[in-house]
């Protein structure tokens, strides 16, 4: 009898998980569903809170995503981005890792305090560092270029956190028998510590291409002309009440703007949950 009352339980608990898991994955598949069924959709058709479950017409919403690519910036947005997210990427990875190497495999006085003030640094809101990050930014003549947009975002206290995590877990013993071989302090880096870190490695580039790719507030400071402008800020324009844009060319925009980032996420989400798990339990 209690065997199959735990039965019954365990049944009805997974049925319950399965239940909120599907309702979560509908509420938050729903809005792009509608966003793709209004782009694909012939142009004058009325947009209602009732879409139709499938989109009635292909070529209509082809000929949309041509005439956004070739009669706007929206290609040399897509450029400028895609650069600004790579170059975001390279930096973050390799001071992020040459520093927690340092971090999490060596010794060295007031290790603990800074590390401590990097750590601090995540409670302060984007907000409270924007104005000063300009004024430097202003001042080394950087505004509308791209080391403009790159340079502020290189150090990252997220990706210092989660790298020193892992790196605190290789063996000081591997250290040591590279030290012995004769191996240099960057060499040991490069050959053995970050090779030994490549899983970390790809989950911070996944998390902060996504972060990059829809970062909308630096950009719009940084970028003053449209030959620099991002994505996010076509998009906005877009957006703006006087664009005088039909909604399905506005969330033709939009759909575009967010397919680079589905696309990794969907690609690479077990390399992210794997990634921030192991964060989690080493060290």
């Amino acid at each position: 009898m209690t065997t199959f009352n735990s039965r019954k339980t365990v049944s009805l608990s997974t049925i319950l998980k399965w239940t909120i898991a599907i309702m979560v994955a509908v509420i938050t598949i729903f809005p792009i569903w509608w966003m793709f069924n209004v782009v694909f959709s012939v142009p004058g058709e009325p947009v209602s809170i009732n879409p139709r479950l499938w989109p009635t017409s292909l070529s209509a919403g082809l000929g949309k995503i041509e005439m956004i690519f070739t009669q706007t910036g929206y290609l040399r947005a897509y450029g400028i981005s895609l650069i600004f997210a790579l170059l975001t990427i390279l930096g973050v990875l390799f001071f992020g890792s040459l520093a927690a190497f340092e971090f999490a495999l060596f010794e060295f006085p007031g290790k603990k305090v800074l590390f401590g003030v990097v750590m601090l640094s995540l409670m302060v809101p984007t907000a409270v560092t924007i104005i000063p990050t300009y004024l430097l930014t202003s001042q080394l003549g950087w505004l509308n270029t791209m080391q403009g947009l790159v340079v502020p975002g290189l150090a990252s206290a997220f990706g210092l956190f989660m790298l020193v995590q892992f790196m605190r877990s290789i063996p000081k013993d591997m250290i040591e028998a590279a030290r012995l071989d004769g191996a240099g302090h960057f060499q040991i880096y490069w050959h053995v510590a970050l090779p030994l870190c490549s899983n970390a490695l790809v989950t911070l580039a996944i998390l902060t291409f996504m972060q990059t790719w829809g970062n909308y507030m630096w950009p719009l400071i940084v970028a003053t002309t449209p030959d620099m402008y991002t994505v996010g800020q076509v998009v906005g324009l877009f957006n703006a009440p006087l664009s005088h844009q039909t909604v399905d060319v506005v969330m033709t925009a939009n759909l575009l703007a967010a397919v680079p980032p589905l696309l990794f996420f969907l690609i690479f989400q077990r390399k992210i949950v794997e990634g921030i798990a192991m964060s989690g339990t080493k060290g």
